[in-house]
């Protein structure tokens, strides 16, 4: 009876929520993607092309550094170190860890390596892409598995039948609704604006509130239109195309002063604030 009771608590103890496994392989993803990030950050500065070639061999370096100081040495990955979990030791001898090594890193370089230097050996890529499918395939169905039993949620760790342990007890993580929270509001802003924005007439709002702001208004009558090789458009600013006037002396493109007048029935010259519906276009006499 003492026995049976030492061992629930032993695996009370020991056991670990499903989402923290799930986690710690998320997070041993995004730490290798960012590690590779900043290698190919570094391998910038040198002349391209000089280590393209040798890309197999860069990953295959930086997961080995990565197992060697994570797995060898503490029995657990640099996620499962962030959530306090690791492999048992004890199902971890000396045989199961250079497998583990094999599976997780040799395996990987090899079928990268196949695929970047042996593109012209279609039975061994037809091979490499039937594994893969395979191996889809069994993790599939390992993932069902681990949300029914709680336990191996990675293949590797279905065939070398290694479990996880908490380093801390069975303390619960505490999951916090403030940042939902935060999260949903900002989320029901986001399509208040969407939904109202498209009825507010930003040219026209635009246009009052520069004559708000304005402390006189000088309303010019027709003028003469100047027109000459260093003319630029009133609105663009660019070299004028296909210049017209609405009837002061300032020349717009015909595409800058017709999208003005159908986005804001109101607008007016942007430099002398002459308002006219109707433009023509500039003759050169």
């Amino acid at each position: 009876m003492a026995t049976a009771s030492q061992n629930t608590g032993k695996l009370k103890a020991n056991f670990v929520p499903r989402v923290n496994q799930l986690d710690s392989i998320q997070l041993d993803n995004e730490i290798t993607n960012l590690l590779r990030q900043q290698i190919q950050t570094i391998l910038q500065v040198l002349p391209p092309g000089i280590l393209s070639h040798l890309q197999p061999e860069v990953n295959f370096l930086l997961n080995s550094a990565l197992w060697n100081f994570s797995i060898r040495t503490c029995y657990a990955t640099f996620g499962q170190q962030m959530l306090s979990i690791a492999y048992e030791r004890d199902q971890l001898p000396a045989r199961k860890l250079a497998l583990h090594y094999v599976l997780t890193t040799v395996l990987p370089y090899a079928k990268e390596n196949c695929q970047y230097r042996l593109t012209g050996w279609s039975r061994l890529q037809k091979l490499v892409q039937f594994v893969e499918n395979a191996l889809v395939l069994f993790n599939l169905v390992n993932f069902f598995k681990f949300l029914r039993s709680g336990t191996r949620p990675s293949l590797v760790d279905c065939v070398l039948r290694i479990n996880y342990r908490s380093l801390d007890g069975a303390k619960r993580r505490n999951i916090g609704y403030s940042y939902m929270t935060r999260e949903l509001v900002w989320a029901g802003f986001m399509e208040l604006l969407g939904f109202t924005i498209p009825f507010v007439n930003y040219h026209a709002l635009k246009r009052k509130l520069r004559n708000m702001l304005r402390l006189e208004t000088t309303h010019r009558q027709a003028e003469r239109v100047e027109l000459n090789v260093d003319t630029k458009c009133a609105y663009c600013n660019e070299r004028v195309i296909l210049p017209h006037h609405m009837g002061c002396q300032h020349v717009f493109c015909y595409l800058c002063l017709k999208g003005n007048q159908l986005a804001d029935a109101g607008f007016q010259c942007n430099v002398c604030d002459f308002r006219s519906d109707t433009f023509r276009k500039v003759v050169v006499l």
